[in-house]
C-alpha cells in the first residue's frame, strides 16, 4: 500500500485526541481510501468494478495492526455496504421483479458519496491553503508604554486608561465642588448605547474634543459621568476613538479624537445597547 500521506493533514490529525483516531497508514476514512484504490486501477468512478475494489478495501482492513470498533465502526460499514453491493451484482436478477427496463444500478448511491466526499475534501484542501492566525502569521505584541511612538497631533502623547481614569477624578472632584439646590432635580435617562450615539454626534462636526467639554453646566451629574466613562471605554475598545493626553504647561486634558464617523454604522454596531442602562 502507499505510505502515508505528509502536508496539512498530518497536522490535523495531531490535534485530534488519540482515543479517537484510528491509526491508519494512509488514509483518512474509508471515503479516502476508496477514492485512492479507484485512482491507482485508473477506472471511471462511474463504472467501479465492485468485485475488485471490494476485495482490495477488505485486505487492506485486514492490514491492520488493532481495530477500536468504537472508532473503526465507518470502515466496517462501508466494508458491509462493498459487499452487499458486490452480492447484488452477483445475484442473477429476481423474476418476479424483472421488467423491460433494468433495475437501478446498486453503485449509484456509493457513487454519489463518493462525488460528495471528493467535492468537500478539495474545499477542505483550498481552505487550509489559505493563511491562517496564530499558524503562518502572527501579530505584533504591543510595545510598552515608554516605547509607544509618538502619534496624533503635536505636544500630544497616546493615552492609556491610567489617563482616562485621571480625566474621570477630576470630573468628580470638580461635581463634588458644584453648589447642592435645595430642590429635586429630575434624573436624566441615560444609556450606554445613547452616550455612545450623543458622542459620536459631537465628534462628527468636532474631529478632537476634551474629556472635560462633555460636562457643560447643569449636566455635571454623577450618573452622566459615569454614563460617559464606560461609554468611552466601549468606543475605545470598538476603535471608534483615539485618546491622547495633553503635554502642554498648562493643566493635563484628555483629547478625544474620532476615528469613525459614520452614525449609521455606529448605531447598527451597537444595537445591542438599546436595553443596558
Amino acid at each position: 500500500m502507499k505510505s502515508a500521506p505528509g502536508g496539512p493533514r498530518a497536522a490535523d490529525n495531531a490535534q485530534v485526541p488519540p482515543e479517537l483516531r484510528l491509526d491508519l497508514p494512509s488514509y483518512q476514512g474509508p471515503m479516502d481510501l476508496l477514492l485512492d484504490l479507484i485512482r491507482e486501477h485508473e477506472v471511471d468512478i462511474f463504472d467501479i468494478p465492485i468485485a475488485l475494489i471490494t476485495a482490495e478495501y477488505l485486505r487492506y482492513l485486514d492490514q491492520l495492526q488493532a481495530l477500536d470498533l468504537t472508532v473503526g465502526g465507518e470502515w466496517l460499514e462501508m466494508a458491509a455496504t462493498l459487499v452487499y453491493i458486490k452480492s447484488r451484482t452477483l445475484l442473477p436478477p429476481d423474476p418476479e421483479e424483472e421488467d423491460d427496463e433494468l433495475g437501478p444500478d446498486p453503485r449509484e448511491e456509493l457513487v454519489r458519496r463518493l462525488i460528495e466526499y471528493q467535492v468537500f475534501k478539495w474545499a477542505a484542501e483550498q481552505l487550509d491553503d489559505r493563511p491562517q492566525l496564530e499558524r503562518d502569521f502572527f501579530l505584533a505584541a504591543p510595545k510598552a508604554r515608554e516605547e509607544r511612538k509618538q502619534v496624533g497631533p503635536p505636544k500630544l502623547r497616546e493615552a492609556d486608561i491610567s489617563d482616562l481614569v485621571d480625566a474621570l477624578r477630576r470630573v468628580i472632584e470638580k461635581q463634588r465642588e458644584e453648589p447642592t439646590w435645595a430642590y429635586e432635580i429630575t434624573r436624566e435617562k441615560l444609556t450606554l448605547r445613547g452616550m455612545v450615539l450623543e458622542i459620536s454626534s459631537i465628534l462628527r462636526d468636532e474631529p478632537r474634543i476634551s474629556f472635560e467639554s462633555l460636562f457643560s453646566e447643569g449636566r455635571l451629574t454623577r450618573h452622566r459621568v459615569v454614563t460617559t466613562f464606560l461609554a468611552l471605554l466601549e468606543m475605545t475598545k470598538l476603535r471608534m476613538i483615539k485618546l491622547f493626553q495633553s503635554r502642554l504647561g498648562g493643566p493635563d486634558t484628555l483629547i478625544i479624537e474620532r476615528a469613525v464617523i459614520d452614525i449609521v454604522e455606529v448605531s447598527q454596531t451597537l444595537e445591542f445597547y438599546d436595553s443596558t442602562p
